[in-house]
């Protein structure tokens, strides 16, 4: 699996010079001024000479510069706002057609990236947990809420109790009065506050039930508080509200769970849709 920003420092940190530490700090320092410099403004806010950042960015596992800074900033994606990348990605757009492709490239890398860093037995793990729980309770801040819409759907599809919560905040403790140790809280997080979240999975935990998180954004501390975490990119930086990452995601989540739930599950998916043709069907006799 690909390793982000935090995971490559933390590998090869005692490897690096001390000038090369002086790089590092002030990108960690000042990580939405450094995902933007060009490499010689690097050199100069850091105090570098531009050999010291080239060995940098190499000893941290980056090819090129330009990988260094994709790197920077899809770790710290999350601290950068819908304005500011708007405002880059649209800064050398001449018109609608570059756009579409733009968008299309950053879609494609997303759902690439997603190749490269989700593992199967990933995948398997939830798949079993969600088809082992009692209920499957959906909670999701940002715009994890459309991931998290489209498998509650899909879940109760295949016939199993699944419930969305927390679509009204006053009333979420009401929604999850209900958890108990057989059921599973899967969690799409996809904003730049982690408290209501942690909160959330930490009274999870304290009824006993399960815990999921799905998130763009690696963060230890959540991670310390759930069952299970993915690291599952919503999108490039310069493109906040991609969903790319996430939707595909649910539907490979989904996909598995069908997969291992076996001929049972797909004869119910089969009844359902023969029902659903049905409906309606004597009305429209009768009205004939």
């Amino acid at each position: 699996m690909e390793q982000n920003w935090a995971e490559r420092l933390a590998a090869r940190r005692a490897s690096l010079t001390r000038r090369e530490l002086d790089v590092v700090d002030f990108v960690t320092t000042h990580p939405l001024e450094a995902s933007f410099l060009r490499q010689s403004d690097l050199c100069s806010r850091a105090g570098v000479s531009k050999p010291v950042v080239i060995s940098c960015f190499r000893g941290l596992g980056y090819e090129d510069y330009q990988e260094f800074l994709e790197g920077i900033r899809g770790f710290y994606a999350g601290q950068i706002d819908s304005a500011q990348a708007s405002a880059v990605a649209l800064r050398d757009v001449p018109d609608v057609g570059a756009l579409v492709a733009l968008a299309l490239d950053v879609e494609a890398a997303t759902v690439e990236t997603l190749r490269r860093q989700l593992r199967p037995e990933q995948v398997e793990a939830l798949a079993r947990l969600i088809l082992g729980a009692e209920s499957v309770y959906l909670y999701a801040e940002g715009s994890g809420f459309e991931p998290a819409h489209y498998l509650e759907q899909r879940l109760r599809r295949c016939g199993l109790r699944a419930c969305l919560v927390g679509e009204d905040r006053l009333h979420l403790l009401d929604d999850l009065a209900p958890l108990g140790p057989r059921d599973l809280l899967l969690t799409f997080f996809y904003t730049q506050d982690p408290l209501m979240v942690a909160d959330i999975l930490d009274y999870v935990r304290q009824r006993g039930a399960r815990s999921a998180l799905i998130t763009g954004t690696p963060d230890p501390e959540l991670f310390s508080r759930t069952d299970h975490h993915l690291f599952v990119p919503r999108g490039q930086w310069n493109f906040k509200n991609s969903l790319a990452g996430p939707m595909a995601f649910a539907q490979i989540l989904l996909l598995a769970v069908e997969l291992l739930g076996g001929e049972e599950l797909r004869q119910g998916l089969e009844r359902l849709e023969s029902t659903r043709k049905s409906f309606g069907s004597r009305y429209k006799e009768e009205a004939s």
